[in-house]
């Protein structure tokens, strides 16, 4: 295991609770709908700054992929379209952020990332869903997605009026489509390496874990609670962030 550490040049005890945080984050995002993303990045951020976005997204495509197929019945690409667009341009202005901004600046910006994803998900805010909606949504999920992993709050905003599974698997349909977009993006600007993927190899069994368990028990759960709690653990790291 150290030998194995030492290649992928990250100590023990930060793999351990980097594992740890995407076990957490899978279980969320599978029992909840997202969270992958929003319990993981500032946490990470913390942890190991080299996993964001990279990481994030890597498995945001992997957990989203598992959901799609469950609720692929539920999924319209017209009611997400318009926001796949959107993403191009958003795309474009989250990699010169990624690149130009000093790490100072980046970690107050996912702070409000995940901040802004709290107060969608607690306030729930009744806005009009119509192209020009979903466009502004699909720029603001390309800045989120590419900078901090987090491309969902944006869309979430509109969905608020969905049935919980079809909000599920549009975002999970939206997720898949857009996180290879984003690997894309950031292959491009130069900002995917091999240790990325090695590093993601050792860490999906927690993240298969994470899913499996969410599978097993998320449903004798109070998900009000849970989500609460991710909120709060949320909210904490990116005060943390911002302090």
């Amino acid at each position: 295991m150290d030998s194995l550490l030492q290649w992928l040049e990250v100590p023990l005890d930060s793999w351990l609770a980097c594992a740890a945080v995407l076990l957490l984050g899978a279980f969320v995002q599978r029992a909840t709908g997202f969270g992958l993303a929003v319990v993981g990045a500032p946490l990470l951020l913390m942890i190991e700054p080299r996993l964001v976005p990279v990481i994030l997204v890597l498995f945001g495509f992997t957990v989203s992929l598992i959901m799609v197929r469950r609720y692929w019945h539920e999924v319209r690409l017209r009611e997400i379209g318009v926001a796949l667009i959107g993403r191009l341009p958003g795309n474009g202005l989250g990699i010169w952020l990624l690149l130009a901004a000093p790490m100072v600046v980046l970690e107050k910006l996912i702070a409000a990332i995940v901040l802004f994803a709290v107060l969608v998900t607690v306030c729930r805010f009744e806005l009009p869903v119509n192209r020009f909606t979903l466009f502004v949504a699909g720029i603001l999920s390309g800045v989120f997605g590419t900078v901090a992993a987090i491309g969902g709050p944006p869309i979430v905003l509109l969905m608020h009026g969905f049935s919980p599974d079809r909000m599920r698997g549009n975002l999970a349909a939206f997720f898949v489509l857009t996180s290879l977009l984003t690997l894309l993006t950031l292959a491009l600007a130069g900002q995917i390496s091999v240790w990325h993927f090695k590093l993601a190899l050792t860490f999906l069994p927690a993240v298969l874990l994470g899913n499996a368990l969410a599978d097993t028990i998320a449903h004798r759960l109070d998900k009000q609670l849970l989500q609460r709690l991710s909120l709060g653990l949320c909210t904490l790291a990116a005060l943390g962030l911002l302090l």
